[in-house]
C-alpha cells in the first residue's frame, strides 16, 4: 500500500517487483564499484574515508558518531588507515589539543576511483540501452526519488556510500 496526502492506494505487484529489480541491479552496480577498493582496505575503513572525504578532517569522536561505532573501534580504525597511508592525524588549526584525522592522497584517490568507477558502471548500463529508455529511466528514476525523499544523515554512511 502507498500513501499520499492521507490516501491509501493498493500498488500492483508487478510495480513493486519491477522497482525491487531495477533497486538489485543498482546494488550491484555498488557493490562492483566498490570491489578493488575493498581488496585494499575493509569496509568500515572505507566508510570511514567517505565520511572524512565529504566532511573534511574530523576528530576521532566525531568521526565515530558518524558512523555509529564506539570511539575505541574508530581509534582502531584510525590506526589501521594511518598506518596504509589512507589517513593522516594532524593537530586541528583551532586548538593544538585537538587532533584531526584527514585523507592523504592516496585516501582521496581511493574514494575518488570507487565514485568513477560507479559512474563508469551506470554509464555502461546506459549505453545498453535506446534514448527512448535512458529518458524513460530518467524520468521514473527522479520520479522514485522524488517519492522516496532524501534519505536521513547518515542512512547510506554505513554502507559507504
Amino acid at each position: 500500500m502507498a500513501t499520499g496526502e492521507g490516501v491509501v492506494t493498493e500498488v500492483p505487484d508487478e510495480d513493486v517487483d519491477a522497482t525491487i529489480g531495477a533497486s538489485l541491479a543498482l546494488l550491484g552496480v555498488v557493490v562492483r564499484s566498490l570491489g578493488s577498493a575493498l581488496e585494499q582496505v575493509t569496509l568500515p575503513q572505507y566508510r570511514a574515508l567517505v565520511v572524512i572525504a565529504e566532511h573534511g578532517p574530523l576528530r576521532s569522536g566525531d568521526l565515530a558518531d558518524q558512523l555509529g561505532v564506539h570511539q575505541s573501534t574508530m581509534t582502531r580504525t584510525v590506526d589501521r588507515l594511518v598506518a596504509g597511508g589512507w589517513a593522516a592525524r594532524q593537530v586541528s588549526p583551532d586548538s593544538r589539543r585537538e587532533v584531526l584525522v584527514g585523507l592523504t592522497g592516496r585516501g582521496h584517490d581511493l574514494v575518488a576511483e570507487v565514485m568513477e568507477q560507479r559512474r563508469r558502471e551506470v554509464a555502461q548500463v546506459l549505453a545498453r540501452a535506446s534514448e527512448r529508455d535512458r529518458r524513460a529511466i530518467r524520468t521514473g528514476l527522479a520520479a522514485f526519488a522524488a517519492a522516496a525523499g532524501e534519505p536521513e544523515p547518515g542512512e547510506l554512511r554505513s554502507l559507504g556510500l
